[in-house]
C-alpha cells in the first residue's frame, strides 16, 4: 500500500535515527499521531511486525506477506 505519505514516513525513518527507533521500538502509535495519515494508512502501518527498517518498508510494499 505505498502512498506518498507512507513514502515520506520511510524517508523520515531513513534519515532520522531517533524517528526510526521510535517507529520500530514500541512508540509507533505516538509517531503516527504526529503525521497526517488516513485511517487506512494508520491501520496498515500499525499492523506491520518488523524489527528493522528494511523489514518494515518491505512489509508495507508487500502487505500480504508481512503480517504474522
Amino acid at each position: 500500500m505505498p502512498t506518498r505519505k507512507i513514502d515520506e514516513l520511510i524517508w523520515m525513518a531513513l534519515t532520522d535515527p531517533t524517528f526510526r527507533k521510535r517507529l520500530l521500538n514500541g512508540q509507533r502509535r505516538e509517531v503516527l499521531d504526529t503525521l497526517s495519515l488516513s485511517e487506512a494508512e494508520r491501520q496498515v502501518i500499525l499492523a506491520v511486525k518488523a524489527d528493522t527498517l528494511e523489514a518494515f518498508a518491505g512489509a508495507l510494499c508487500h502487505p500480504d506477506t508481512s503480517r504474522i
